[in-house]
């Protein structure tokens, strides 16, 4: 999956803006376009954990097909946790990480 600067700048944006928790979200395409939809972090450990709210993963499905799941890292941490790839795997989805302090970007699919 090869990201727009558009949309890799919007998914920056968001997690700078929830920092010091991790954001996440979902890549959509809608209307022929690729976009990132924010969600809500519903986990109880947010700066180090996320977990989609249900309520934003279904006003997604609504707007357009849901293509990949996101979310940030605010420490050094590049890597992709076990859990990360297991519910990727589970979903059948490609995860997105972005990874603030070190301005990265890396994909699980």
């Amino acid at each position: 999956m090869i990201l727009s600067s558009s949309v890799t700048n919007r998914i920056k944006e968001h997690s700078i803006n929830e920092a010091p928790n991790e954001c996440c979200g979902l890549i959509l395409k809608r209307s022929g376009q690729i976009e990132p939809f924010k969600c809500e972090n519903i986990s109880l450990k947010k700066r180090t954990n996320f977990s989609i709210s249900p309520k934003d993963y279904l006003a997604a499905s609504k707007l357009g097909r849901i293509l990949a799941y996101y979310h940030s890292h605010t420490d050094e941490n590049e890597n992709f946790s076990d859990m990360d790839k297991f519910f990727s795997r589970l979903n059948n989805l490609p995860l997105v990480l972005y990874c603030l302090n070190n301005d990265t970007f890396s994909i699980y699919d």
